[in-house]
């Protein structure tokens, strides 16, 4: 039978030590706040997904959670913002790494602000087409008629009349 010695006050101070060092480089692996709200306005650029880097999840499969090219990217953020960069200059940094597409919605000016402002145009113009399309209609569409109807097709009023009796004698039969 073996004994069981206590625990020394170094190797009670190590294993503290150890673990302080375990939760501060775990701490360390999660983004800051700020780094999470850049990473929504940029795309994780791992080519598989469309989503962005803060929320990217890869759903599906073995894999679900995110990806390391978003964990690079959120500690690339988490990077500048330790350097004392603002938010615009840490986009700056990822538009001339990656190109505009890095962009989750494209910026309000230049000519990425045509792509705010189509959705708006179409909607106007396609509901001006709709009443446009529906006045024609009405004004063209007049109540249709028997006799209206007969003299579009070419039939006299008599044959017409002839008809009607016609048909109300076999009727009454």
């Amino acid at each position: 039978m073996t004994k069981v010695r206590p625990i020394g006050a170094s190797a009670m101070l190590a294993i503290f030590a150890m673990a302080s060092l375990l939760i501060t480089s775990v701490g360390a692996q999660q983004p800051s706040d700020r780094a999470k709200q850049i990473g929504v306005k940029i795309k994780c650029m791992c080519g598989t997904c469309d989503m962005a880097a803060a929320i990217c999840s890869h759903p599906g499969g073995e894999f679900s959670g995110p990806c390391g090219t978003a964990k690079m990217m959120l500690g690339e953020a988490a990077q500048h913002i330790a350097k004392g960069e603002t938010d615009e200059q840490i986009l700056q940094a990822f538009v001339q790494k990656y190109g505009p597409q890095v962009y989750t919605e494209p910026p309000k000016s230049g000519f990425s602000l045509v792509a705010w402002i189509l959705p708006s145009v179409y909607l106007f113009v396609g509901a001006g087409v709709v009443i446009f399309v529906i006045a024609r209609w009405r004004k063209r569409s007049e109540p249709l008629t028997a006799t209206s109807a007969a003299g579009a097709l070419g039939i006299s009023p008599e044959s017409l009349e002839r008809a009607r009796a016609k048909v109300s004698r076999e009727t009454q039969d």
